[in-house]
């Protein structure tokens, strides 16, 4: 019985370490668009090394909807993007990705970044898809996007950006751990690597 309660008081112990531990993760959230060349920036310079080398140490959101606005009508979603339908499309590309649960965390990321980087984020599923190994997830991918399940999915990023911001005053808007200041987002855009080093609980040996 003794040994039984040893068990799970150590039972106990780990998962409030554990718990600990995954809230130690300065968490980074990106509300940003597909064909915002801000954007682009941001997620292939900025975030993509960070996320690379900061593994475990960080947790991403990545929101892709940006200055759009979406509206009901008639049952039917309509959605006005900053860049034009395009974008619309290429927001629900990355929605799709996001929400797919066939694909792992790292996957989605190196979607993700792989799109970002691309001239053309909303033609450019497929070599992206080849570049992970995934080419297999593309008709999948493409049906949502262009389907109900691609709306509702983007309709909900959407009242995710508006509760940060209705409209977004600059995209990409960085959030730090959960809470917007002007001051880091500015610093931030240009330099992720130094605020996460400052914010983070345990330095990395790389900061």
């Amino acid at each position: 019985m003794k040994s039984l309660l040893l068990l799970c008081f150590f039972a106990i112990v780990c998962v409030a370490l554990a718990k600990n531990k995954k809230d130690d993760k300065v968490k980074i959230a990106v509300y940003y668009e597909s064909l915002c060349p801000d954007s682009k920036r941001f997620i292939t310079t900025q975030l993509a090394p960070v996320w690379r080398d900061f593994r475990g140490l960080v947790k991403v959101k990545l929101v892709p909807y940006g200055k759009s606005t979406h509206d009901k009508v008639n049952g039917k979603w309509q959605f006005t993007c900053h860049h034009g339908p395009d974008e619309c499309y290429g927001n629900k590309v990355q929605s799709c990705i996001l929400k797919d649960r066939s694909l792992q965390d790292t996957e989605k990321m190196e979607l993700i970044i792989c799109l970002m980087g691309q001239s053309r984020p909303d033609k450019s599923l497929d070599t992206c898809l080849e570049e992970v190994k995934r080419q297999a997830e593309s008709d999948k991918l493409k049906r949502c996007a262009a389907g109900e399940q691609g709306d509702n999915l983007l309709a909900a990023y959407g009242d995710k950006s508006d509760s940060v911001q209705r409209p977004l005053s600059f995209v990409p808007t960085i959030v730090i751990n959960e809470k917007f200041d002007q001051a880091i987002q500015d610093e931030a855009f240009t330099n992720l690597k130094e605020v996460v080093c400052r914010m983070s609980t345990n330095k990395p040996s790389n900061c």
